[in-house]
């Protein structure tokens, strides 16, 4: 690369936020979350490489437009052939039509008699445009939009409705159970009732993510299913190894199916969706806003019997995470060491609502196992997991 070529791809924070079409403020938080990531920090300002802002770019596509789809070729088609697809097709195309949320139409849908919402809404335009107050062409052209983003799910993937046998029993006695989740690969895992979340800071130390795995080694050798959110950092460490290593995991992502976020998590979620399962509550038709992350952390919460805050800042999504479990009545573990660090407040603030402080993945196995998560006749990995494993800290 010559002087001239080097130069044009650095661009100072000013530079690199108009590439972004985003304000240096928002590039600056983004920096701060481990979001983008500069090349150097001078005494001129800060530095980014294009290539990075490029991903990034990428990245932030996905808030811009209502479907991105990047489905594998197939020869075979989503189809809408059942009620509880028809009922999904007709929930997104209420939520996109009105403008409303999920839960604003969910509470509609429940007051409703199920023969109705689950029939084609093509079949009644007219009644549904009065029922929901909106115009009629409106409506049309809205529903197929929608058909047309729902016919790019693969052809099988899986819409399960809250109150069929399929639906998770855990994350349905939840408030943050959504009426519809979307799931492409081992449907099978939603029936494993061992479920523990490990989550944590995307800007995760490299101590972070070792414990990360140390604690995922410890979980999949007990036959619990590992739960996480393919977040940079913490989340997709205790993917990475479940998957190295062939134990069960579960992705809980906050945009569709046919979506890939962060873009550099893309091969991973890939392969989860090869080998494990990934979940979704938000319908293809549906435009990713920011607010779906923290909907999608009551979802995983919910899924599992036990969040474990592997590290965390104090402005931390995991934190979210916690919040939502404590309220569902689940288990929330946090290691010993983050109680010692003097910049976060989290730590104390949550043992006193009751999560719990754990010096090992061994004690983490040992608290599961007390509180009826997790029950082993013998456990074989006694030893395994009392050698070689630090204790579990967290660092920011």
């Amino acid at each position: 690369m010559t002087s001239s070529e080097l130069a044009s791809s650095l661009y100072f924070s000013k530079e690199a936020a108009n590439y972004l079409g985003i304000s240096v403020q928002r590039l600056a938080k983004l920096t701060a979350e481990g979001k983008v990531t500069p090349l150097k920090k001078t005494a001129s300002g800060t530095v980014y490489l294009k290539e990075e802002l490029e991903k990034r770019k990428a990245e932030l596509a996905i808030f811009n437009s209502p479907n991105i789809v990047m489905p594998k070729k197939t020869n075979q088609q989503f189809e809408i052939n059942t009620a509880t697809r028809y009922e999904a097709l007709n929930s997104a195309t209420a939520m996109n039509a009105c403008s409303m949320t999920e839960k604003k139409v969910d509470r509609i849908f429940t007051s409703l008699d199920s023969t109705f919402t689950s029939s084609p809404m093509h079949d009644d335009f007219t009644g549904w445009a009065e029922l929901l107050s909106v115009d009629s062409e409106k409506l049309e052209r809205e529903y197929d939009k929608a058909c047309k983003a729902f016919s790019t799910l693969r052809h099988d993937d899986m819409i399960i409705r809250r109150g069929d046998l399929l639906y998770p029993e855990l994350l349905a006695h939840t408030d943050e159970a959504p009426r519809f989740i979307y799931l492409r690969g081992d449907v099978t895992l939603l029936n494993n009732k061992r479920t523990v979340a490990l989550v944590g800071s995307r800007n995760a130390s490299d101590k972070g993510r070792s414990d990360t795995m140390r604690v995922a080694m410890a979980l999949g050798a007990n036959g619990i299913t590992i739960v996480s959110g393919l977040a940079k950092g913490i989340d997709v460490t205790a993917h990475r190894t479940a998957l190295e290593n062939g134990f069960k995991t579960i992705a809980v992502i906050g945009t569709n199916l046919n979506q890939y976020y962060p873009a550099e998590n893309k091969e991973v979620q890939e392969e989860i969706e090869e080998k494990g399962l990934i979940l979704s509550q938000f319908p293809p038709s549906v435009k990713t806003e920011r607010w779906f992350f923290p909907l999608r952390d009551g979802v995983m919460s919910g899924l599992s019997l036990a969040s474990v805050i592997m590290e965390a800042g104090e402005t931390s999504g995991a934190l979210k995470q916690a919040s939502f479990a404590l309220k569902q009545g689940r288990l929330v573990l946090i290691p010993q060491s983050a109680f010692e660090i003097r910049t976060i407040t989290w730590p104390a603030k949550l043992e006193k609502k009751g999560a719990i402080k754990v010096r090992s993945p061994k004690e983490i196995i040992d608290v599961l196992s007390s509180h009826e998560v997790y029950k082993s006749e013998i456990d074989d990995h006694s030893e395994q997991l009392s050698l070689g494993l630090d204790e579990v800290t967290t660092e920011e």
